[in-house]
Order: structure tokens, then sequence, then C-alpha cells
């Protein structure tokens, strides 16, 4: 017995749901190999004991223990028999990344090599090695550093001799600033035909993402798609972030030097991140497999390859299930669109001649269907800024809260709900057929000029797109019978491509599900709803959206229930001390509103005026006991005026034993050197330098003769300040990593 046309739309719209979802598990980490995995394959339980041994204490720069990790791994490498070697030099925040306050610092940058048999050029495998005070690092990055010499000693183990160089680079000061990278590019002495895997995370799980590429990308991501067993990654979303995003890797200070990177991170279970449960116990094996797997991959893929060779151009990428990436080049994206444009075409003139709708009805509904995606932003936007206006907490949040699943589905359902509206509204008023061809035109509208624009990035709206329009087009040349699975058979291509990327996106944040996920779901549920056609309600339809609101509603004060804070759950708070020394003033600070535990401290309104020097983004201040720490020194070596010209030499120091020290001024400085760096571009207000040497940071710079007012300023990690008010904490909150204790005072003697 055959279904009824209802049964079959329900049917189909059912099992092209079922594969979407299908996908996006796919993409998902699954199982890892044990310590008893074959010795030259990689293992992320033998992954695991790296982690173990450098991730139980937070580690960062100008720590012992960040000493103690950096000398483990330097012993490590020597054990699996590489030539290893210190590189130790001053860092200093990408020149391209503008700031006002400069991030400088003292860095050791671990270098090992294995030579080749006739190298072209050298792969650099690259982690940090540093973590932020705030937790251990385990995920960022121990999981990159355990990848790096779990992949190394399975390379060793299988005898294979590789053509090219392989190195290991182990970058310090990565969470201060990128400073290690960008020291071993300012030194030089590297392989200008060099290749560098990084390995990053900002999370706890979820698939590593290959998220950035140097450009052009092609002839790289030729080789992961060859390669790389689960290679994550299409070519919208490394064009997004390699332009657009506010997370910086080590790849913005390596791209500089000439090197071409690929960058891989994940950003899965994003609470932890800089957590002080970022630890070896919430690191997940599976995750950590599949980075391993594609490096060692990787490694074997570029080991052969000539190195010297230049030239390629930009893809168009997207990734299937099970492991596949498939790489176009740009005229294929602009040929399917120009597909895609005529099969609408060809459709609109169909219906208008048979007389199924109006030219009228369709370019109506084809406008309607345009606004829906803004609508679904907007709507998505205002969920998540409700909800943190329920959960004001929420704004001290890096990412994402421990328990963001009903959020996300929350977010999801929210956007169907949209979709699913202009679907009932537009049929009630211009039919089924309008809004089906109109849908058609409204894709190929857009894929057209994107394709045109950008067909490497034009890939998720074009190929889905031609895939429907084509469906559309076609129905009309066979019997009815026929339609619905013709329709089906066609929009499998669109439910595998839009699904698959639905849910990795949503893991990598929350906040970008207006901008990223809204789009996709809005489009994904358009192509998919034709297949209602008979099986939509003829009366009270209005319930379908009606009814996904209330689901959304429902999760999302779901999620606000169930997400609670305990001691394996801690809250997130930011937290500064500053105390003016010259004054005898103290002041707590905070960049977020006061909360549970802040309002102890600060109350709204931002810091007095000479404080806000330092936190020109505090957005809550209030009165601090002064606590009895030693100010900072500045010890005048030089002061000479010419012309036109003062030149003056300091030597900073923080005998409270900070782990950072600073030079601010309002004069304009014109040129700018600290432990011999030159400082050029010269910052605007200022420099902080990270582990700075025990006898004294040395400083020159030059002014317009005349006065000149400096003020030093040592920076520590607020909770190792040892501030009296801070003694009797709750177990439920960790400070986040930019809590600070700084002490100031003038620099006098000018």
């Amino acid at each position: 017995m055959r279904p009824g046309p209802r049964l079959s739309g329900f049917l189909a719209f059912t099992l092209l749901f079922a594969i979407a979802v299908a996908t996006a598990w796919t993409l998902q980490p699954h199982g890892h190999r044990t310590e008893s995995a074959p010795r030259e394959a990689f293992s992320a339980g033998r992954a695991l004991g790296v982690v173990e041994s450098i991730a139980t204490k937070p580690h960062p720069v100008g720590t012992a223990e960040h000493d103690r990790v950096r000398d483990h791994l330097v012993a490590e490498l020597r054990k699996l028999g590489l030539d290893t070697e210190i590189r130790s030099g001053v860092g200093r925040y990408p020149e391209t990344l503008k700031r006002d306050v400069l991030g400088v610092g003292r860095v050791d940058n671990i270098v090992a090599r294995i030579p080749g048999s006739g190298s072209t050029g050298t792969i650099y495998l690259a982690a940090h090695y540093d973590s932020v005070p705030s937790g251990p690092g385990a995920n960022d990055d121990g999981v990159g550093v355990a990848t790096v010499l779990e992949s190394v000693r399975a390379l060793r183990e299988s005898g294979r001799t590789l053509r090219n160089d392989v190195a290991v680079l182990l970058t310090d000061g990565e969470e201060i600033g990128l400073l290690g990278a960008e020291a071993f590019v300012a030194a030089g002495g590297y392989d200008p035909h060099g290749l560098v895997i990084n390995h990053e995370a900002r999370g706890a799980g979820g698939p590593p993402l290959l998220w950035r590429t140097t450009r052009p990308d092609g002839p790289l991501v030729a080789s992961v798609a060859a390669a790389a067993p689960h290679p994550n990654t299409d070519s919208l979303s490394t064009a997004l972030a390699g332009d657009t995003t506010s997370s910086n890797t080590d790849f913005a200070a390596l791209k500089p030097g000439g090197l071409r990177v690929l960058d891989w991170a994940f950003a899965g279970h994003s609470a932890y991140y800089h957590n002080i449960f970022d630890d070896p116990a919430h690191v997940n094996p599976a995750t950590l497999q599949q980075m391993g797997d594609n490096t060692l991959a990787l490694i074997g893929e570029f080991g052969d390859q000539d190195l010297t060779a230049s030239g390629g151009a930009d893809r168009a990428y997207f990734q299937l299930p099970f492991g596949l990436l498939v790489v176009l080049p740009p005229w294929v994206i602009i040929a399917l669109a120009i597909i895609a444009v005529l099969a609408v075409g060809w459709t609109v003139v169909r219906v208008r001649r048979t007389g199924e709708t109006t030219l009228g009805r369709v370019f109506v509904s084809a406008a309607t269907a345009l606004v829906t995606t803004p609508i679904a932003m907007a709507a998505t936007y205002g969920l998540w800024e409700a909800i943190r206006a329920v959960r004001p907490d929420y704004r001290a949040l890096f990412v994402d809260p421990y328990r963001p699943e009903l959020y996300y589905v929350a977010a999801l359902a929210l956007c169907a709900t949209v979709t699913v509206a202009w679907y009932a509204v537009s049929r009630r008023l211009f039919g089924p057929t309008a809004t089906a061809v109109g849908l058609s035109v409204c894709v190929a509208v857009l894929a057209a000029p994107g394709a045109a624009l950008a067909p490497a990035a034009a890939q998720i709206l074009v190929i889905p797109a031609v895939a429907a329009t084509v469906a559309i087009a076609l129905t009309y040349e066979v019997r009815d019978r026929w339609r619905l699975p013709l329709l089906t058979v066609f929009l499998v291509p669109a439910a595998v491509f839009l699904g698959a990327g639905t849910w990795t996106t949503l893991q990598s944040g929350i906040t970008g599900a207006p901008f990223l996920v809204a789009p996709t779901m809005v489009l994904l549920g358009g192509l998919l709803l034709p297949t209602l056609t008979h099986a939509w309600p003829k009366r009270r339809a209005a319930l379908i959206p009606l009814t996904g609101l209330a689901l959304t509603i429902v999760l999302a004060a779901s999620g606000v229930a169930i997400d609670r804070y305990d001691d394996r759950h801690p809250q997130t708070v930011q937290l500064a001390y500053t105390l003016d020394a010259d004054t005898g003033t103290a002041q707590w600070i905070s960049r977020n509103a006061p909360d549970r535990y802040t309002s102890r401290f600060v109350h709204s309104g931002p810091p007095d005026p000479a404080i806000s020097a330092l936190w020109p983004d505090g957005a809550a201040a209030g009165p601090a006991p002064v606590q009895n720490l030693t100010p900072p020194k500045a010890e005048i070596l030089s002061d000479t005026t010419t012309a036109d010209q003062r030149t003056i030499r300091l030597r900073l120091s923080s005998p409270r034993g900070a782990t950072a020290i600073g030079l601010r001024y309002d004069t304009p400085v014109t040129t700018l050197r600290a432990a011999g760096r030159d400082l050029s571009p010269v910052p605007t207000k200022g420099f902080q330098f990270s582990a700075p040497p025990a006898r004294g940071l040395d400083v020159e710079l030059t002014a317009p003769a005349g006065p000149l007012s400096l003020r030093v300023a040592d920076y520590s990690w607020l909770p190792d300040a040892g501030i009296d008010a801070l003694r009797d904490r709750p177990d439920d909150i960790f400070f986040r990593q930019d809590s600070t204790c700084v002490v100031t005072a003038a620099v006098r003697g000018l």
C-alpha cells in the first residue's frame, strides 16, 4: 500500500532532516587509540601522558612552573633523538595587530629538527607550551604540544625517512600576545620554504577544524584533501576566520614571515577555555586522536613534496561525510550559479505559461524570503541577549556556558520557527507554487552575485541553490507521482552540505549563531519545506510556528535552570586591584557589571579618572583597602637632551617579583627600546613587558625636548598577589585570566 501524499511529504521531510543530523554527527570525533596501539600509529592514549606531564598546574610566562615545563619538553625531545635547542629572545605583539599598550616579553622557544634525505623545505609542527595563569592549559595548548610530540614519536618509530626536514616549534608567550612566534620570525634563520602545521584550542572537545590558511590556499587544501582523514574545513569558514575573526593564534605572527600556515583548532565545550578546569581530566581523547591522525598524515604528505614549488590559486572546498573534502576551482562555482539562474528562469517561464501562478506572486514571495534571514539573525541575537539579561553572569564568559546544548537547540528551533512562519504566511498569501518558485528565485539571486564576487566563499549558497533550483525545475517535467521522489533525491546534497557544519559552528560559540548558523538554518529549512507541499495542514497552520516558538522558550528556560555553578563548574569573574603608590590609594575595577561575587568590591560606574588610563574599558569600580605592596622601581641610567630631542635610559624592576613590568607615558615618544628590542612603530601609550630579567629591564626612549611624565607599573595575577580581601573567596568562582594586580608609581627625577 503506497502512502498518501500527506504521509509521503512528511516522510520525505523527515528523511532529509535525518540526513542533515546524521551528517553533523559523523563530523564529531568518536573513539581513540589506547596506549597499546601499534608504535608507528598515533595514539591519543599515549599523547594524554604528555598532557598529564605538562598541564598539572598553570604555567604562564615568568613562573617557575613555566620553566619546569620548558625543561621537561626539551628533555623529552632529546629522548626522541632530536637535535633540540632553546631559542631565547624578546617578542612583541605583531605589528599587524596594533595596540595602544604594546605587549612585549622574554620568551624561550623550543626548536628541534629531524633532517630529511634531500630537503626542499621544512615542515614546522607548531604549538605553544605556555598557559594562562587561570588554568593548567591541558587543552590550550597541552593537546597541541602532545600532538606534536606523539606525531614525532610515531614518525621515528615507523623508520620512515622523509625527503624534507621536519622541525618541532614549541612557541612561548602565545597567551600574552603571540610573543614567541613573533620572536621566531623576527630573529630570522627559519626556512623561507617552510610550511607550518599549527595546533590550537579554544575549548575542550569537538572536531579539530582547519579554520585558517595562508593564501593562495589551493595547494595546501589539495594536500589536506589527499591525506587528512578528518579534513574538517570549508572555504567560507577559512575566509571568514582569516579576514574577520577577533581570535588570534600564532598564525597571525607566522604569516608575516612568509611562511605557509595551516591553522588547526578545536572549540567544543568552550566553557573550559582558559578555565581552572582546563586540566587533563577535561581533555577529549577522541578530539586528540583526530588532531593527531591529521598531523601524522600531513607530515607524510608534505614530507615528500617539493616545498619550493610556488604558485597555485585559491579554491572552493567543503567537507562531506566520512572524511571527504571536495576541492573545486572557482569557475565551477560560477558555472553552478549560472545553472541555478537558468533553472530558475526556466521555471518562472514555465509556471507563468501554465497559469499555475503569476509573476507578481513569485517575485513578492521571493522578496519575503529574502528578508527571512535577517529576521532569523535578529531573533537569534535577541534570544541570546534575553538569556544574558536573565543571567548577567554570562557577560563575563569568553565563549559559552558549561551546559550550552539546550541553548544550541533553542537557537536552531528559533531559526526553524522563523522559516516555518515565513512559509506559512507565503503559502497563505501567494500559494504553494509561488512560494516554492519564489524561494528558488531568492537563492538564485543571492548565489549569482556571491559566485561572481567571491566564488570560494559562495559555495555554501551556490551548491544547495543549484540542487534545489534544478530539482524544482525538473518536477514540472515529470508526472505528479514522481515529483516528490525527484525533489527529495535532489535535496539530499543540500541536506548533507548544509547539515555538515551547523552543529560544529555552534560549538565554536553561541555568540556567533546569529551570524553563522541562522543563515544556514534558514536556507536548509527553506529548501526542505517544499517537500511538505501536500502534507501542510489546510487549517490551523499557524500552530506550527507557534509550537516552534513555545519550544524555543521552553528550551531556553530549561537551559537557564540547568546551567548552575558548583565547585566543578565555577563561575567566571573578572576583577583587578590597582594601587597608586604615590597617593597611597587603591581601587577595585572590573570590565563587567557587578555580579554576586564582585559586587562586594565594585559598583556600577567607571573608575576614577586617574585610573581610567590603565583600564579604559572598566565598567565598574570601587574603593579598595591599601595593601602593603612594594612599588616598582625606575632607575634613571642617563638623561640627555640635544637641541630638539631628549633621550632617557631607565632600568625598571619589581621588588615584589611581579611577572610583568611596564611604562606609561602621555607625551608622544619617538623611539622606544626594551631589553634591546626596537619597539617600532612606537605604541601610543606604553608597553607591558612579561618575564622581565631579574636584574631589571633596560629601557631607552627618545621624545621631543622638554618635560616628560612617565609612570612605571608592575603586574601580577590577582590571586597570586596576596591581597587580604580575597582570602575567603567561595569555591564556585574562579578569576579570569585578565584579573590583575597593578602597582603604579611615577618615575621621579626626570
